[in-house]
């Protein structure tokens, strides 16, 4: 199980490293690993809003706790709607700056839970 787990390798402003693979776009981490860019908005790294549909999705890949990275300067944030649905769904969210959320990540990872990501790598 434990090899087929997302670790971050390294993040800087505009860059993050996961398993040995380089992105330069938010992405979104799935428990079983998998990593995808993150879609949507106009900026070339993402919106700097995470909505509700988001959260709904890390939801359903059934990860014990879901992280949101908010950006180096902690300038991206959830929408109210997302904020409200991860209260009425009782989900085990962590927002943290992308910084302190990569590490919260990887220590997660490395105690076996199953972690959700969504993490923006610019401001």
């Amino acid at each position: 199980m434990g090899a087929l787990m997302a670790k971050i390798d390294s993040f800087s402003f505009g860059s993050i490293v996961i398993n040995g693979k380089k992105y330069r776009r938010d992405v979104i981490i799935h428990p079983e690993g998998t990593v995808e860019k993150r879609k949507g908005g106009i900026w070339m790294f993402g919106p700097h809003s995470f909505g509700k549909e988001e959260i709904e999705r890390l939801k359903k890949t059934g990860a014990e706790i879901t992280i949101v990275g908010t950006g180096t300067n902690n300038r991206a944030a959830l929408s109210p709607e997302a904020e409200k649905y991860s209260r009425a769904a009782q989900l085990d969210l962590i927002v943290l700056p992308s910084h302190e959320a990569v590490n919260r990540i990887n220590q997660l990872i490395s105690q076996g839970k199953r972690v959700a990501a969504l993490l923006h790598i610019t401001c």
